[in-house]
């Protein structure tokens, strides 16, 4: 499965506090118009329920997207994690792989695959296992492979021996770089992130909720079309990071040509095969358009 981390723990209800840290950020507003997090309460409180015989294990895996290519910085900016296969599809496909490898030893094993589509808050159980902590704006960084990974997760319905995890000490220290690169100020406290802020809501999330979200104030207009990089680029573990060389990451050759005038210029039917199995997908040709027009 190539995984560049993978971590196994025994499944329990969230801690109280960490439900009522949520439910803090909720009440804030600071989940802007992203009204699906308020949905199943019941399953984000207690993973275990996300299984119909309940789950009572987790396996975690990480897997890195910091390739060596990138975009030449006078093109109109996507976010790493975009620039390969959509990362849902790749992690699924894999995770579902692993679970087969499993019931070949146990027949009456059952489990989901997830990566960043259910109510399961991924970084705080990748973290709870061990796999790294949670810094200032969010992201779980990991001390080899830094913050730009995916995080996939595999509930299964029995019961695995393992060690306790290992915790992993916040590494952040004092350093603040994240939080003072940030250029909409979106990072409000240590690892609280307000969306309606956060650059890469309004160049993705915000295109069916909030109509010209990306230009709704004038933040300096990051170079970003689709999402953004500006807070893990400022990280210092993700200059010491690894560099991967996971063929399904490895950027699209297009994204290393296309200007303002072509993005501007392409035609839906374009877009659709450019990016049939691509995360920007998400964003619409209409979106993508609007936001670079607001360059």
């Amino acid at each position: 499965m190539n995984f560049d981390a993978c971590e196994v723990i025994a499944l329990n209800g969230l801690p109280s506090e960490q439900q009522q840290r949520f439910s803090d950020w909720l009440q804030k507003g600071y989940s802007a118009q992203m009204s699906y997090l308020r949905r199943f309460a019941d399953k984000r409180a207690d993973p275990r329920l996300m299984l119909r015989d309940g789950a009572k294990t987790a396996v975690i895996v990480l897997f890195s997207y910091n390739t060596k290519w990138q975009q030449p910085q006078r093109l109109p900016q996507v976010s790493r994690y975009a620039y390969g296969m959509d990362y849902h599809e790749l992690l699924k496909k894999k995770l579902w792989a692993l679970l087969k490898i499993l019931q070949q030893e146990n027949p009456k094993l059952r489990g989901r695959t997830f990566t960043d589509s259910a109510p399961l808050q991924e970084r705080y159980w990748a973290a709870t296992a061990g796999l790294g902590w949670i810094g200032k704006n969010g992201m779980l960084i990991n001390k080899q492979l830094g913050s730009y990974v995916y995080i996939g997760t595999l509930l299964l319905n029995a019961e695995v021996e393992v060690a306790p995890p290992v915790q992993v000490k916040n590494c952040c220290g004092t350093c603040t770089r994240c939080i003072e690169a940030c250029p909409t100020q979106a990072i409000v406290d240590n690892a609280l992130v307000d969306a309606r802020k956060c650059w890469s809501y309004k160049t993705i999330e915000a295109h069916t909720c909030e109509k010209n979200a990306a230009s709704d104030e004038n933040f300096g207009q990051p170079k970003y079309i689709f999402g953004c990089d500006i807070c893990q680029n400022a990280c210092p573990w993700n200059k010491k990071a690894a560099v991967v060389q996971h063929d399904e990451m490895q950027i699209l050759p297009l994204l290393q040509t296309l200007t303002h005038e072509d993005w501007l210029a392409m035609s839906a039917e374009d877009f659709e095969k450019n990016f049939e199995h691509s995360a920007i997908k998400r964003a619409t040709l209409e979106g993508i358009k609007r936001n670079v027009s607001k360059q």
